[in-house]
């Protein structure tokens, strides 16, 4: 199946467009950061149309995600190694506006390097007390912090 542009806005009748605004995301390239000149699209982007499961679903409320998806130093009985930091984010929509309730995952390599998945054959131990995946919901202003430790939305 060949991608193609999504059409504009209301071209779809009961499908909104989204188009990616100017000024709200950082840019794609960054010039003194020398890995982003290999991993950056060089083509422009291609907007796929949403359908009604994108638009609709999945419903997520609190209830679904616990205190121990959003902790990544309290998921195992022991204390993980490495640094803590944080992540923060804001989830817009294309508008500029807050997305409260959305799931944010975080994925992260242990303190060594290593993921815990199995394509990650890298030679560097696994930390039996590290998962490095944590979730949260979103709060009303669209806002989420992750600590490689507690990650919390706020």
């Amino acid at each position: 199946m060949t991608a193609r542009p999504l059409p504009p806005a209301g071209a779809v009748p009961g499908l909104p467009g989204y188009e990616r605004p100017a000024g709200l995301h950082p840019p794609l390239d960054v010039p003194g950061y020398r890995s982003t000149a290999l991993r950056h699209p060089r083509q422009p982007l291609v907007l796929l149309p949403h359908g009604l499961t994108e638009i609709t679903g999945p419903l997520l409320g609190q209830e679904r995600v616990t205190a121990a998806d959003a902790d990544l130093t309290a998921q195992h009985a022991g204390e993980p190694l490495g640094q803590r930091i944080v992540v923060t984010g804001r989830v817009l929509d294309s508008g500029g506006r807050p997305v409260p309730g959305t799931l944010i995952e975080i994925w992260q390599a242990n303190a060594a390097g290593r993921y815990r998945h199995a394509v990650d054959s890298h030679r560097a131990p696994l930390d039996p007390n590290f998962t490095g995946a944590g979730r949260c919901l979103t709060d009303s202003t669209g806002r989420h912090a992750c600590r490689r430790g507690a990650f919390r939305c706020r």
